[in-house]
């Protein structure tokens, strides 16, 4: 009998039956086990591994036999997509994916901020022929979203890349995680001696007024493992962050492309360059290089040339409209003014941290302990209640890194931003790590210099970020030169939350639709509040909530109350 744990397929051993078939496929399997004792073989959950033992005669239980069923045809020109998942997209987001499925060509995902680029490109993934084994490339903060953003939209398993180190990735285990997710900063590492001799070779030139043409100089590491990984869709997320080519991050990305010439490449950004236009060529050129093959001749016919003393400069736009033109046919871009009555006036978005197990393990022992002394019962309802506070201060703890980079990168790309915090000890991590562009208020600030501090952060284009505590900024303050909060801390009733997002959607705010983040701490206390979000709202899980009206949570409920009952639901206590 085969039968599969959630893990893997496991193969009872029966009398009379032919071992060789099995021992073959465990010999062939990296990641096999027996189990001698119950006189069990346990194989990776592949489709061969589950056919060789079906062609062998081996019964098959009704957990197992998934494996056996062909792929379901993925239909990628049909008007209309018979999918669950496709149907809760919004319309707009419905044709992205449907013009995607029609393109032969590379695309260019370039919607507008807010209006769900991960979901469309998860769906293109789970409607797409043949679309994976895929690879994501993404900004650090961003991996722990696309891991479950394409396991709830595409429906299959992740796996993220972590350190400089690259690993083997048998089939068994590709098959098993069709999806690699990495950020650009570990892609890999050049040559340091390499690039001394170039970097002297070009001083050389320099300085006796010869020219010289430029060596790309080669990158290594975790570029070169999954180069060899036969991918089919390589998908490169917010790509301004290889705008400039001699970046490592760039040629990294590039090389990738390069060995892997069959994929299909969809690069994802609202913003794919961010000041100068000779910075899209990095893009383009990957995406089409029978379009733009030469980076000089792309200088000098769309970023206005002008002819200096010191020689030629690059930083303008010429001849616009032929260079939109070109780009459109690779190209799909909605602006919300465009699609602004599907949308809600805000959106609701829960992102998961991407945190280190160093980082973690502090909050796991604090909640280890709190699960041991609830199932023992030395902690009663009331301790139960105020042990919570504990596993919220140690979530923020494991999390800080990773907010700390999210807020980075989300200001990388973006204009100001308004976080809400909780406790006063995060107030003064997030001001050290951001204080020359910050501002903020507390429950300690004094009256007469709240206005102050908000004019500050409305008028003055250096301060790009607001941090205020939940009770004492979350009323009377307009915060509109932001269009999107973050809550890295949550309060403690319903209405809170509300009135906090609401500093930035008020009167007086030019965006058409504004953005709050929940940064929250994966399987942990936090999950718990989301869950209560969730079952209150119905609209809080990813990126979520259509009803503008209504509230997070019931405003005549004890939040802590609804939160140990997730947590012990989640815990099975």
């Amino acid at each position: 009998m085969v039968i599969f744990d959630g893990e893997r397929l496991c193969v009872q051993l029966t009398r009379g039956k032919d071992y060789k078939v099995i021992l073959q496929l465990a010999k062939e399997s990296e990641y096999s086990e027996y189990l001698q004792d119950i006189g069990v073989y346990c194989l990776p959950p592949t489709r061969k591994n589950a056919r060789t033992l079906f062609d062998a005669g081996y019964p098959f239980d009704d957990s197992a036999k998934i494996f056996l069923s062909e792929k379901p045809k993925k239909e990628n020109n049909q008007d209309e997509i018979e999918d669950v998942n496709f149907q809760k997209l919004f319309p707009f987001q419905k044709e992205g994916v449907k013009q995607m499925l029609s393109m032969s060509s590379n695309i260019l995902l370039a919607d507008e901020m807010g209006l769900g680029k991960t979901p469309q490109a998860s769906m293109y993934l789970r409607l797409k022929e043949n679309s994976l084994p895929a690879l994501v490339i993404c900004p650090a903060s961003l991996k722990q979203n696309w891991q479950n953003e394409i396991k709830k939209w595409a429906g299959v398993n992740s796996y993220i890349l972590n350190g400089k180190t690259p690993e083997y990735f048998s089939e068994e285990f590709i098959e098993k995680y069709p999806v690699f997710i990495i950020n650009y900063d570990i892609l890999g590492n050049e040559d340091k001696d390499e690039k001394e001799k170039e970097m002297a070779r070009r001083k050389k030139a320099k300085e006796a007024g010869m020219p010289f043409r430029k060596k790309t100089i080669a990158v290594y590491g975790w570029c070169d493992e999954l180069s060899k990984i036969p991918f089919r869709t390589i998908i490169a997320d917010e790509v301004q962050y290889i705008a400039e080519p001699e970046t490592i991050r760039a040629r990294a990305v590039n090389q990738i492309c390069s060995a892997i010439k069959k994929s299909k490449k969809l690069f994802i950004s609202g913003t794919p360059y961010e000041t100068r236009t000779s910075q899209f060529f990095t893009s383009l050129h990957i995406l089409d290089s029978i379009q733009f093959p030469n980076r000089y001749k792309f200088l000098m016919r769309y970023c206005d040339p002008v002819k200096t003393f010191f020689g030629w400069k690059f930083d303008g736009l010429s001849n616009a409209e032929e260079l939109h033109s070109m780009i459109s046919k690779f190209m799909i871009r909605r602006l919300k003014k465009d699609v602004l009555k599907q949308l809600p006036p805000k959106i609701r978005a829960v992102v998961p941290m991407n945190v280190t197990p160093t980082e973690r393990a502090k909050y796991d022992q604090i909640d280890e302990q709190f699960e041991r002394d609830i199932i023992s019962g030395k902690k009663d309802k009331k301790a139960q209640l105020g042990h919570i506070a504990e596993l919220k201060k140690g979530a923020f703890e494991a999390k800080k890194k990773a907010i700390i980079q999210w807020i980075k990168d989300y200001l990388e790309i973006n204009s100001k931003l308004v976080v809400f915090i909780y406790h006063h000890s995060t107030y003064n991590s997030l001001m050290q790590e951001f204080g020359k562009i910050a501002v903020g208020i507390t429950g300690e600030t004094p009256t007469t210099e709240r206005q102050n501090i908000v004019d500050r952060f409305q008028n003055d284009d250096k301060i790009k970020l607001f941090i205020g505590q939940i009770k004492a900024s979350g009323v009377g303050l307009t915060l509109t030169k932001a269009n999107a909060t973050a809550f890295v801390e949550f309060g403690t009733t319903a209405p809170m939350h509300e009135q906090a997002e609401d500093r930035v959607h008020r009167i007086g705010q030019e965006a058409d639709s504004v953005m709050a983040y929940y940064l929250i701490l994966d399987n942990s206390i936090e999950n718990d509040i989301m869950s209560t979000l969730e079952h209150r709202n119905k609209d809080l899980k990813q990126v979520m909530n259509n009803e503008s009206d209504a509230s997070l949570f019931s405003a005549d409920s004890d939040m802590n109350e609804a939160i140990l009952t997730q947590y012990k639901k989640r815990k099975n206590i």
